[in-house]
C-alpha cells in the first residue's frame, strides 16, 4: 500500500514572473469584486442608517449598529492597508488615520457619546469605501499582454 505524502509545491517550482503576478492580481481583484457585491451595499445601508439618526435611538439598536460598523471598518481598513502606501488614495490614508483615532478614543462620555461615535464610524466607513472604489477605478481591468515582444507573431497552426 502506498503512503500518502503531502506535496508542498515548493520543489522544482520556478519563481513567478511579473506577468504572472499581474495576472494573479487581476484574478484576485475580480474575486474580491464578486465578494464585495454583497458586502458593499450592506455597508452603505448601515452608513445611511447611522447618518440619518435624528433622535435618541434605542440603546440596543445603537449598539448593534455600532458593532456592525466596527466590523465593516475593520474589514475595510485591512483592504486599504493592503494597498501600497504610494498607490493608496489620499482619502484612504485619512480614513485609516481617523479609524485608528476612533479605535483609540472610543465613544465619548455623555448622552450623545455613543450616537456621535456611530456617526463617526459611518463617515470613516464611507471614506474607506470611496477610497477603495477610487483605487479600483484606477487599476487596470486586465493583465498586460503576455507574448513574444521581440519575436514575430506565430502563424496559426491547423489542429
Amino acid at each position: 500500500m502506498r503512503e500518502h505524502t503531502e506535496h508542498t509545491g515548493q520543489e522544482g517550482t520556478a519563481p513567478s514572473t511579473a506577468a504572472e503576478e499581474a495576472l494573479g492580481a487581476v484574478l484576485l481583484r475580480r474575486a474580491t469584486t464578486a465578494l464585495e457585491e454583497h458586502t458593499v451595499p450592506t455597508a452603505y445601508t448601515l452608513i445611511r442608517q447611522a447618518l440619518v439618526i435624528r433622535q435618541n435611538p434605542d440603546a440596543q439598536e445603537l449598539a448593534e449598529l455600532t458593532d456592525s460598523l466596527l466590523t465593516h471598518c475593520a474589514s475595510l481598513a485591512s483592504n486599504l492597508e493592503a494597498i501600497p502606501a504610494e498607490a493608496r488614495p489620499a482619502r484612504g490614508a485619512g480614513a485609516l488615520r481617523d479609524w485608528a483615532q476612533l479605535q483609540k478614543d472610543g465613544p465619548a462620555d455623555g448622552p450623545l457619546g455613543n450616537w456621535s461615535h456611530a456617526r463617526q464610524l459611518a463617515l470613516v466607513a464611507r471614506n474607506m469605501l470611496q477610497a477603495l472604489d477610487a483605487h479600483r477605478d484606477g487599476a487596470p481591468d486586465r493583465a498586460p499582454y503576455i507574448g513574444r515582444p521581440t519575436l514575430p507573431p506565430l502563424a496559426p497552426t491547423p489542429r
